[in-house]
């Protein structure tokens, strides 16, 4: 398949950035597909008026972010959906940026509630099964322990993943997937401890919250939870 809108280079541009943004530009325009074979490094290279090893370098490059994948003896295929583990450019630039208190927050804040809100209106039986799980696990986890024990942040990123993927949206579950690591990973070293009886109460409260649809539940748990997350993020 040929990219229509291929333009030439100018040679003061760094040559693979923008042999890149051509091929997104064409992803971006639809002329390329998911499942669509890419032409091939010369081709390209040809089109663009540049030299084949900047191509095929911003081809790995896309490879390296599972944006694409060559096949042997086939050819490079833009791929049906990211692969796990691929390199995640949006990942690495969020945690680039400078990460306050305060922005961290109303980021968390912002994107959060719209996703829960969002899970309370769609939410399906079978994703309220899976979103109960998670409660019901941590709270067994908490009378096996103690009520004083910090909450480990894989009990706490399970429990939000479930409530994201109730919204079946694929744009927001991949955003917020990316949102949810940089909260409960990326930052967690900042981060105060959080008793798990804590953790385990506001979780039992979301989940009746989106159980019986009732918003002004959820919104009296987030007035609670968004400012206790800003405290213990604050406190280095």
């Amino acid at each position: 398949m040929a990219l229509m809108s291929m333009t030439s280079i100018p040679k003061k541009e760094k040559i693979t950035d923008m042999v890149l943004a051509q091929i997104k530009d064409s992803l971006m325009k639809g002329e390329l597909k998911p499942g669509d074979r890419l032409p091939g490094a010369s081709e390209i290279a040809r089109n663009l008026g540049v030299g084949i090893s900047s191509v095929r370098e911003a081809i790995k490059m896309l490879e390296s972010l599972g944006a694409v994948e060559a096949r042997q003896g086939e050819g490079t295929f833009v791929c049906n959906t990211l692969r796990e583990g691929a390199a995640n450019a949006f990942e690495i630039q969020l945690i680039l940026l400078p990460q306050t208190a305060e922005y961290l927050t109303q980021f968390r804040e912002m994107y959060e509630t719209a996703f829960t809100h969002l899970a309370l209106d769609v939410a399906t039986e079978a994703d309220m099964k899976q979103v109960e799980a998670c409660v019901i696990k941590l709270e067994d986890k908490m009378k096996a322990q103690s009520p004083d024990v910090p909450v480990e942040a894989g009990d706490e990123l399970e429990f939000h993943r479930a409530v994201l993927y109730c919204t079946h949206n694929p744009y927001i579950i991949k955003i917020g997937e990316v949102a949810l690591e940089l909260f409960f990973d990326a930052v967690q070293d900042r981060l105060a401890p959080l008793k798990i009886s804590d953790a385990a109460e506001d979780h039992r409260n979301i989940y009746e919250a989106l159980l019986h649809k009732d918003l002004d539940r959820l919104h009296k748990v987030f007035q609670k939870c968004f400012p206790a997350w800003y405290a213990r993020l604050a406190h280095h």
